[in-house]
C-alpha cells in the first residue's frame, strides 16, 4: 500500500510539475522569473574539503572554480564529466592551479553518473564536505542529485555565469536551457528517484 500510495504521490507531483512547465513555456514574460526563483540556489558550505566543477559548460564554471581555490576555499579540485574536461583542466591550469590539486573523472555523462561516478572518486579521496560548482539554471537539480547519491558526503553548491548571457541573444539561450532544466527535473524524479529539495549543509564539527 505505501509503495502504491508512493507512486500515486511522485505521477501527481510530475504532473503538476509538467503543467507549471507546459504555463511557463507559453508565457516567456513569467517564465525568467519563475525559472530563476525555483531553479537557482545559493548553498555555501563552510571549509569544503574539495571543489567539484561539473562537465557541461566550460567558460565560467572552471574560471569561477580557480578564483575559489585561489582564494583558499578548498586545496583540491575535480573535474567531473566527459566532453569538456580537458578544457576544464586547461583553464584551471592556466588560472595557477597546480596540475597536482586537479582529478579528473572522464566518463560521466549525465548529471546522475556525475554524481555516481564521482562518489568512488571522492570517498577514497576521503572527502568529507564538497562545493559544486555549476551554472545557475543547473544548481537545484546538481545538489539534489550529489546530496541524494551520496549521502555520506556533506554538499553545497555555487552558480557560475557566462557574460554573454547578459546579452539578448545570451538570455534566450540560458532561457532555454532553463526550460530544459525544468523538464529533467520531473525526469530526475520519475527516473532516478531524485526530489527537487535539497537540504542545508550542516557546519562542520567542532565550530
Amino acid at each position: 500500500m505505501k509503495r502504491l500510495q508512493r507512486s500515486l504521490f511522485f505521477c501527481a507531483a510530475t504532473l503538476l510539475l509538467l503543467l507549471i512547465v507546459a504555463l511557463v513555456s507559453g508565457y516567456p514574460v513569467w517564465f525568467s522569473k519563475v525559472w530563476r526563483k525555483a531553479l537557482v540556489i545559493e548553498s555555501p558550505i563552510e571549509n569544503p574539503d574539495t571543489i567539484v566543477v561539473l562537465g557541461g559548460e566550460s567558460q565560467a564554471r572552471p574560471v569561477l572554480a580557480a578564483r575559489l581555490y585561489q582564494k583558499g576555499v578548498a586545496p583540491r579540485i575535480f573535474i567531473i564529466g566527459t566532453g569538456d574536461h580537458p578544457t576544464n583542466r586547461r583553464a584551471l591550469l592556466q588560472a595557477g592551479v597546480p596540475q597536482d590539486r586537479i582529478s579528473i573523472e572522464k566518463e560521466s555523462k549525465t548529471t546522475w553518473e556525475n554524481a555516481q561516478f564521482a562518489k568512488p572518486l571522492l570517498e577514497t579521496a576521503g572527502v568529507r564536505r564538497a562545493l559544486l560548482v555549476t551554472s545557475s539554471f543547473h544548481a537545484r537539480r546538481a545538489l539534489a542529485t550529489f546530496q541524494q547519491c551520496i549521502p555520506g558526503i556533506e554538499f553545497g553548491v555555487t552558480t557560475s555565469r557566462i557574460g554573454w548571457w547578459d546579452t539578448p541573444p545570451g538570455r534566450l539561450q540560458e532561457e532555454e536551457w532553463a526550460r530544459i532544466e525544468m523538464w529533467k527535473i520531473p525526469a530526475y524524479w520519475v527516473f532516478h528517484g531524485i526530489t527537487p529539495w535539497v537540504k542545508k549543509p550542516q557546519a562542520p564539527e567542532g565550530t
